[in-house]
């Protein structure tokens, strides 16, 4: 997908950077079901990846996740004052984030997000993001669609958002703004990817009870491509894909591959056997010292299944964090980072 102008980009920004601290009250409600999950995508959507901030917040990690998010003044600033101006504290207030996508989203950049909060305000929401835009000449367009208004930029009128009530906030690309607003209008489930019965049953699988989730079904085309590759034959055979990733002191990560045949998930877990066993032989691995998250690492086959899971303990995650902070200072510094042009 081109890189685009997305007409809420303070917004969007602000919500992926604040979502580890705080408290927030957790609606169980037909939105939180797997169908619920799935009833305003298209029927054409094949990977779906989620954010349960709630679980983040729960988990005893959100503390240095926050801590290492608000070492930035500037960006803690810009935070403070987007909740000032909307009402809208995202550290607080965001509840989740469902992203989709269809099967070749490249082709025509078609993508739909759905965010859940506690509570958002049409109209401080859209004055905030409509002076944003008039910062830089763009505006904001009104446009009518059933009981719904529909926003988008000027320069980008493609992207285009909906709140459906006061918890929800839809957006929508390469034309599924549109159809994700005829789907929360009325709810045809003949159009909807919540009647899609191996996805739902996939995402099923995938949400589970974990913080950040993703499932997707493999397109042919991605199994052909993979195939024409000898170091990918072996995982030219994956049907589905799901993965979970969990947050305690320390974290828990599982991807689980669906295959044709239990002898491909045989081959397929000793190949990555194999090269987690190269690579932690690798010089260049030892000495910028992976070596410990690669201990944590395994690759088994069961049936037609393979998965494969990560362990972090408490202290690599923590090494992890400082080593995920010293990137982002450099980053904030201005200075090229090790290894690439600046």
């Amino acid at each position: 997908m081109t890189q685009r102008r997305v007409f809420f980009p303070a917004l969007i920004a602000l919500l992926a950077i604040g979502s580890c601290r705080g408290g927030c009250r957790r609606s169980d409600d037909r939105a939180a079901t797997v169908e619920g999950r799935l009833a305003l995508f298209p029927v054409a959507t094949k990977v779906v990846a989620a954010i349960d901030v709630a679980k983040l917040r729960a988990s005893p990690a959100a503390a240095k996740l926050a801590e290492k998010a608000q070492q930035d003044q500037a960006d803690q600033h810009e935070i403070e004052e987007f909740a000032r101006r909307t009402g809208f504290d995202p550290l607080r207030q965001l509840m989740s984030v469902t992203v989709a996508f269809p099967e070749e989203a490249r082709a025509h950049g078609e993508v739909g997000m759905v965010l859940r909060a506690e509570k958002l305000d049409e109209t401080k929401l859209v004055a905030y993001a409509r002076d944003q835009l008039q910062k830089s000449g763009d505006d904001l367009v009104a446009t009518t669609h059933g009981r719904f208004t529909l926003w988008s930029s000027k320069r980008d009128p493609d992207v285009v958002g909906f709140f459906i009530d006061g918890q929800t906030f839809a957006l929508g690309a390469g034309g599924w703004g549109p159809k994700m607003a005829d789907l929360a209008e009325s709810a045809r489930p003949v159009d909807s990817a919540a009647t899609d019965v191996d996805l739902v049953n996939l995402v099923e699988r995938a949400a589970g009870a974990h913080a950040l989730w993703a499932a997707a079904i493999v397109p042919e085309s991605t199994r052909k491509s993979l195939a024409s590759d000898p170091h990918f034959s072996d995982a030219a055979a994956i049907l589905t894909l799901s993965a979970g990733v969990d947050l305690g002191k320390g974290l828990e990560a599982q991807l689980l591959a669906d295959l044709a045949t239990a002898a491909e998930a045989k081959s397929l877990a000793l190949k990555v056997t194999e090269s987690l066993r190269d690579a932690k032989r690798n010089p260049e691995v030892l000495m910028l010292g992976l070596g410990p998250y690669l201990d944590g690492v395994t690759a088994t086959a069961v049936d037609h299944s393979f998965t494969l899971h990560a362990t972090l303990s408490e202290p690599a995650f923590d090494d992890l964090l400082a080593r995920l902070g010293g990137l982002l200072a450099l980053m904030h510094s201005g200075a090229p980072l090790p290894g690439l042009a600046r």
